[in-house]
């Protein structure tokens, strides 16, 4: 894959580096970016960056929201934002004969929207319904119980979506401020694949910048996030016919030099599906679950390995017995020969259909981009999972998967135990 990089720093776009893949086979462009801040910058209003998301195309510039969703409609343009923790990130998919006006669009959503009342109490009465229906359900619950009690009082800790009573407060001002917090004058990254030459990438982007300098100087400033739920359990009791356990455990930043290793590890303990030890031990012996899973979460300022289990509340106690069991035995004892080759055959084999589209081309090299890879990664990721061995994963399981560590949290009806 040829991957050019543009540098604008003399072009009145000061330090945007652009990544670029050209591919003239249909007449399709995708950009994908994303500017540091998000749900970080909400302060104590809960769900600001994520109601802000939600509306940058319900109305800007000089089109009100039906207007301004019939120029997408009528480009065939997609558009999309969203809040994480860290980032306002989105992405939009134009015919190249459309671009310009496309580029426009997107211009006036990040730096003109208008915030109409309306569409704000649309808008807000869509989140506040989307609240309340994860209230009731034990694996939202405990998925937000989970991210208080890893992170604390960190802005991680907080509600992404906010609150109902958070969303209340939330006036048009308070938009228009984190808005400009989140896109005037911040550092994006951003990439663009498809049916573009480099030339024509450098004016589609200043055509979307429209003469704003952006710099490194201004991107927010996140604080780092020390783990605060060592050893610690939570019991949340629900009236729902099921139980949920969520978990979490400190883990590495996805650029540690560590990482490819982490990653063999948490697909051997649980997030290779069916081939995983925790699906073994607790669902195919032990019929424990439907299903168990582990993941990792590399936040820029605190990763984790999270993982969940759903199961009946008198068979809780039991299935957390075994997944600490298991956590205990890779800790001590690491993975075998079998597990390892097994684990790099997958990972490595399933990597190229990370790539089989235009728009997952653009997502996974901003991904490239925002955690400081070279761009060369593509060609080195499945070396580096080769290189893995026995002992390096026996290694980072010692360092890691300590079960005393271990923050979790269950949710489920009172007979829960």
């Amino acid at each position: 894959m040829d991957i050019k990089k543009i540098s604008l720093s003399q072009k009145g776009t000061t330090d945007l580096d652009i990544w670029l893949v050209e591919d003239h086979r249909l007449p399709i462009i995708n950009i994908e970016f994303a500017f540091i801040g998000g749900a970080s910058l909400d302060g104590d209003q809960h769900g600001l960056a994520y109601l802000m998301a939600a509306l940058l195309d319900e109305g800007a510039g000089d089109l009100d929201d039906q207007e301004f969703h019939k120029a997408l409609d009528e480009t065939a343009t997609h558009l999309y934002f969203s809040a994480t923790r860290d980032i306002i990130n989105g992405s939009i998919k134009m015919l190249t004969k459309h671009k310009e006006r496309a580029a426009d669009l997107l211009n006036m959503a990040m730096f003109a929207p208008t915030f109409a009342e309306d569409a704000c109490e649309r808008v807000k009465a869509q989140v506040v319904a989307s609240i309340r229906s994860a209230s009731t359900s034990p694996t939202d619950i405990a998925a937000k119980k989970l991210m208080k009690l890893a992170f604390g009082n960190h802005v991680y800790g907080n509600l992404v979506k906010g609150s109902e009573q958070t969303i209340a407060t939330i006036t048009q001002a308070d938009l228009q401020t984190t808005t400009k917090q989140n896109f005037n004058a911040a550092h994006p990254y951003l990439v663009i694949v498809g049916d573009v030459t480099e030339a024509e990438a450098e004016q589609l982007v200043m055509r979307i910048f429209a003469g704003r300098k952006v710099s490194k100087d201004h991107v927010a400033t996140i604080a780092e996030a020390d783990f605060a739920g060592i050893g610690k359990t939570e019991t949340h009791y629900v009236d729902v016919p099921q139980a949920v356990v969520n978990f979490a455990l400190p883990s590495i930043a996805q650029d540690d030099p560590d990482f490819m290793t982490v990653l063999v590890l948490n697909h051997i303990l649980g997030g290779g599906g069916f081939s995983s030890r925790l699906m073994e031990e607790i669902r195919e012996k032990r019929g424990l679950t439907y299903g168990i899973h582990t993941s990792l979460m590399p936040l820029k300022h605190g990763s984790l390995i999270t993982g969940s289990a759903a199961t009946s509340a008198d068979k809780m106690a039991e299935t957390v017995k075994i997944l600490r069991q298991e956590i205990v035995k890779m800790h001590e004892s690491g993975v075998t020969d079998e597990e390892l080759e097994n684990a790099k055959t997958y990972l490595t084999g399933a990597y190229p259909l990370r790539f089989d589209t235009g728009s997952k081309i653009a997502h996974q090299l901003l991904s490239m981009q925002y955690f400081n890879f070279g761009i060369d990664f593509i060609d080195q990721r499945n070396s580096l999972v080769n290189k893995v061995t026995k002992q390096d994963v026996a290694r980072m399981a010692a360092g890691l998967l300590d079960v005393e560590n271990m923050a979790q949290v269950i949710v489920g009806p009172n007979e829960t135990n």
